[in-house]
């Protein structure tokens, strides 16, 4: 991983349900644990930020600069982010992948979330196109639940290669950077080889 260089894409759930867990600080610092990780080989040091929940919003740049606090200064504060409260994934996968779909570096997009999720058929379409793309997908949950499909992106056949993984956080406080550093970064290495050696990735 030394020598990777990706783009890092951030996705934040802002459905009703997670309005807790913005009060609560659970959102900040889930990204102030994450983030620098992904800064890390991020091809620019900045990662491009998306928040979803009807609607998807396109968000400003994730920096070193500007990471804390951000979810509190970023559009006037999350609170007036005005994306409605249902849980719509597709609105945001899909937009990810026509920006993405063409990129030279891999993509690496780390999509946050509480679960709620039950638009499995078009979320599964999404995952097994971008398959043929540089994308790759980290679900993670935080604190929720009814993850649904996410949990069953082992077994989810039709793809190219395996492009997506999932993991749950049930208290973001009580993991160490080195678990959460190796449940980030557990499948990410096995679908860059065989993304590369399929030809989706240009070396």
């Amino acid at each position: 991983m030394e020598k990777v260089i990706a783009r890092v894409v951030v996705v934040l759930d802002k459905s009703g349900s997670m309005e807790h867990q913005y009060k609560n600080g659970d959102v900040q610092r889930a990204m102030d644990k994450m983030l620098p990780i992904a800064l890390m080989f991020d091809d620019d040091g900045e990662l491009d930020t998306w928040a979803f929940a009807e609607k998807a919003i396109h968000l400003s740049e994730i920096s070193l600069d500007n990471i804390n606090g951000y979810l509190t200064k970023e559009h006037k504060g999350w609170k007036k982010w005005n994306i409605g409260i249902v849980n719509n994934e597709p609105c945001v996968m899909q937009e990810i992948m026509d920006i993405y779909y063409g990129s030279k570096l891999p993509v690496y997009v780390i999509f946050i979330s509480d679960g709620g999720i039950y638009k499995k058929a078009p979320i599964k379409k999404i995952i097994i196109e971008s398959s043929r793309y540089p994308i790759f997908w980290q679900f993670v949950g935080i604190g929720g639940s009814n993850y649904g499909i996410l949990e069953e992106l082992d077994e989810m056949e039709g793809r190219m290669v395996d492009n997506a993984s999932f993991f749950s956080i049930d208290n973001i406080n009580s993991l160490s950077d080195e678990e959460l550093y190796e449940k980030l970064l557990n499948e990410f290495p096995i679908w860059l080889k065989e993304a590369s050696s399929k030809g989706i990735i240009k070396k």
